[in-house]
């Protein structure tokens, strides 16, 4: 996409068409994160790479004249809730899951909740948070 000039990771909240925009170098981008649920593993659906394609259009026109290098799809497993957990099942074992679509814009949050429970026992952005932190706490 020669004409798009993104320099930060670009997530687009819409409520038909929610996606991210990753710049890589040489104005190749990364567009993903549909929400299309299902356990379907075979190629991408029209519908799926018409709603990104849209998406990113709609955040720079520049992108009606990108080349599309790959087109892949992957099912992203969440846990049932669709909400993170930082879980600890035995000692020196920390499990951070279920970040879903949304990883990008919430492994730093869970980061500084993972080194405050790890380092302090307990953490008060978890609680902040509203996230359950599961096992036995380190001090």
């Amino acid at each position: 996409a020669p004409e798009v000039t993104l320099q930060r990771p670009t997530r687009l909240l819409h409520p038909r068409y929610p996606a991210y925009i990753a710049p890589k170098e040489g104005n190749v981008f990364v567009i993903g994160a549909t929400e299309i649920e299902s356990e379907d593993l075979s190629s991408a659906s029209v519908r799926s790479t018409l709603e990104l394609l849209s998406a990113a259009y709609a955040v720079h026109p520049g992108f009606a004249e990108a080349r599309i290098l790959e087109l892949s799809t992957q099912c992203r497993p969440t846990l049932p809730d669709n909400l993170p957990a930082i879980r600890m099942p035995r000692p020196r074992v920390l499990q951070i899951n279920g970040m879903y679509r949304h990883g990008f814009m919430q492994a730093p949050a869970l980061h500084d909740v993972a080194l405050q429970w790890l380092n302090q026992g307990q953490s008060p952005l978890a609680a902040q948070f509203d996230l359950a932190l599961q096992g036995p706490a380190v001090t």
